[in-house]
């Protein structure tokens, strides 16, 4: 006579061991004490030992692609936990678990650290504290869940007050400061017809990925798909540029979609939204998908008028909302002084927001596009402009601006 249970109980695949830690880890450590605690834990629960790196992303040669799926990153020595750890997000892959080791007792830096998607452990930490938190980050990275869920590319919108004000220019030379730091990037090119992305970038032959010619339907798109419709620029920088024959809403739409599945192979993603594109840029759009807009104005009254109008609409429409969308103004004279109507202070006067950033005009400019070389890297002007704007974005405070305070300050007592 048969036997179902006897059949059944023989043909049950063996169970494979339950892995109750981390798979891989990056160990990132500034004192010889943590280096110990690490390794010992790792040591005694039988797992593979760490990778372990000094500082390592204080090197501009630090690689980012041999960290392993957790990274422990000791902040013990830092001054400011959450300020070194926003200058160290921007080079850590959005996918990877990252635990910061702080000795900042304090609810703020828990609740700011977890914001931008890292574990917090307050130091000093026993061995076996260390080993079930361990355990915990690695057993949320594999169900998708916990605080390394929040971690996704920052969506930095660059929208142009009108046409011809340099919004694409800024837009690449952005997200080339991004990547010349070792920050994967990504540039979104909105302009569906007549760009001049490939120009300012200096790629020969571009081809733009024709959607018409997808074989697959938008709803059963997914990471590694998404990662296809990418064009590779130069190192730690890719462009999603988009056309075919459907109207602009539709391709904005596929862009938003393509956009939300790279939040976790990318660090930051930067969309183009010059004046010149084939829709309007809708304020709402902007607060529900982005974290940071730039806006880009020229000193000129039709330009400042617009970016008042754009700037009060994303303001009315934050009112109720806990989430708060930074604004940024940059002011570009990218023509000489003398051919606009309005001055710097002017222009300020009229916004009723201060201008974050200034870019002088550039002589130089024209040519080095058409060379093919980076404005941050061969301007010094620029330069200095964009990387204060550069660390605007990431949160970072102005430190030239912060050491001038502290002077006035002193002088004042």
């Amino acid at each position: 006579m048969f036997d179902l249970a006897k059949a059944i109980s023989k043909n049950v695949a063996p169970q494979l061991p339950v892995v109750n830690g981390p798979k891989s880890c990056t160990l990132i450590y500034q004192s010889q004490a943590c280096l110990a605690l690490v390794q010992e834990v790792f040591v005694f629960e039988g797992w593979n030992p760490p990778m372990v790196e000094k500082e390592a992303l204080r090197s501009s040669e630090f690689d980012n692609s041999g960290l392993n799926e957790i990274i422990i990153l000791e902040l013990n020595e830092s001054a400011n936990v959450v300020e070194d750890a926003k200058r160290f997000a921007s080079q850590i892959p959005t996918h990877k678990g990252v635990i910061i080791f702080g000795k900042e007792d304090a609810i703020s830096t828990l609740r700011a650290l977890k914001d931008m998607g890292f574990y917090y452990v307050f130091w000093p930490v026993t061995k076996q504290e260390l080993a079930d938190f361990l355990s915990h980050v690695s057993k949320n990275l594999q169900t998708f869940s916990g605080v390394s869920n929040l971690r996704k590319a920052k969506r930095v919108a660059v929208v142009g007050s009108k046409g011809g004000v340099g919004t694409t220019m800024l837009s690449t030379e952005i997200a080339s400061v991004l990547a010349s730091d070792g920050t994967d990037t990504v540039l979104v090119d909105h302009q569906y017809e007549d760009s001049n992305i490939d120009v300012m970038l200096s790629i020969k032959g571009l081809k733009r990925h024709n959607i018409t010619e997808m074989t697959m339907p938008l709803h059963e798109l997914d990471d590694e798909s998404a990662i296809s419709f990418l064009t590779k620029v130069r190192a730690n920088l890719r462009l999603l540029a988009l056309d075919g024959g459907e109207s602009d809403y539709q391709l904005l739409g596929f862009n938003r979609t393509l956009c939300q599945l790279l939040g976790r192979n990318t660090n930051y993603i930067i969309e183009d939204f010059s004046a010149s594109t084939g829709f309007r840029t809708d304020p709402l759009s902007l607060v529900e998908h982005n974290d940071v807009v730039v806006v880009v104005i020229e000193p000129s009254v039709s330009s400042v008028r617009n970016a008042r109008r754009l700037i009060e609409r994303i303001a009315n429409l934050q009112i109720s909302d806990t989430k708060k969308l930074r604004v940024l103004t940059v002011l570009n004279s990218h023509r000489p002084d003398s051919a606009f109507v309005l001055s710097k202070e002017e222009v300020a006067e009229y916004l009723t927001v201060p201008i974050d950033v200034y870019l002088p005009f550039s002589r130089s400019l024209g040519r080095l596009i058409l060379e093919g070389k980076r404005a941050h890297k061969h301007d010094r002007q620029m330069q200095q402009s964009l990387d204060e704007l550069v660390r605007l974005i990431n949160g970072q405070r102005n430190e030239t601006k912060s050491r001038v305070s502290q002077l006035l300050r002193m002088f004042k007592r």
